[in-house]
């Protein structure tokens, strides 16, 4: 008798606990086959500031990536952004005398990093402008995706990112881009932490922002 209510048990265990399984597994299942219209990985390797945060004065003042003519002989040019160019003139450049990161002035205003790990829902940081309304130059689909790639859009603290692009929409008035993704950090042990941000480009005034989704 005392078998056959421990078989029962177990059972009824099985068949509530079973649910639950399944609807776990398909959840994680369907994060796994999400539609991406565009996968994106960014590194520290490939992070501007390198050995540019000594103290918090510098960690302060690389916030802000001041527009300027960005000359070959006087700035340093980074070889992942090479595909950026234009008219053979790099977007961003390294100043290594006075230890900063700055941003060609004939296409944009001076920038602001936009740090997506630890913007709220909802809020909304600008970054900047774009300066060439006709986007002929660059499209605002390449300007996201050099913003992310310079690492101006800050999307981890200490390792990496990969993002998904899950949206897109390209209006007569502002093009948007929607993301989600992981980054990955370690403190006292490796963790992974999940983003979800927009980015919007203003066609009309070449207003560059990010919302925390």
């Amino acid at each position: 008798m005392l078998h056959c209510k421990t078989i029962c048990l177990l059972l009824l265990v099985l068949m509530i606990a079973l649910p639950v399984t399944t609807e776990a597994a398909r959840e994680a299942a369907g994060k796994k086959d999400e539609k991406c219209l565009d996968r994106i990985r960014i590194s520290r390797h490939d992070n501007p500031w390198q050995d540019m945060t000594a103290s918090t004065w510098q960690e302060e003042a690389n916030q802000n990536i001041v527009a300027v003519e960005i000359s070959k002989g006087t700035y340093e040019v980074f070889p992942h952004l090479a595909a950026y160019r234009i008219n053979s003139e790099m977007l961003l450049g390294k100043d290594k005398i006075n230890k900063r990161v700055v941003i060609n002035n004939r296409y944009f205003s001076t920038l602001e990093k936009a740090d997506v790990t630890r913007l709220p829902a909802g809020t909304v940081k600008s970054v900047g402008k774009y300066l060439d309304t006709s986007f002929l130059l660059l499209s605002p689909k390449q300007i996201v995706r050099f913003l992310l790639d310079a690492q101006i859009i800050t999307t981890y603290w200490h390792l990496e990112a990969e993002l998904c692009q899950t949206g897109e929409k390209d209006g007569k008035d502002e093009y948007v881009a929607a993301f989600t993704g992981v980054h990955r950090y370690c403190t006292n042990q490796c963790k992974t932490d999940g983003l979800e941000f927009t980015v919007t480009i203003d066609r009309n005034t070449g207003n560059i922002s990010v919302t925390g989704n």
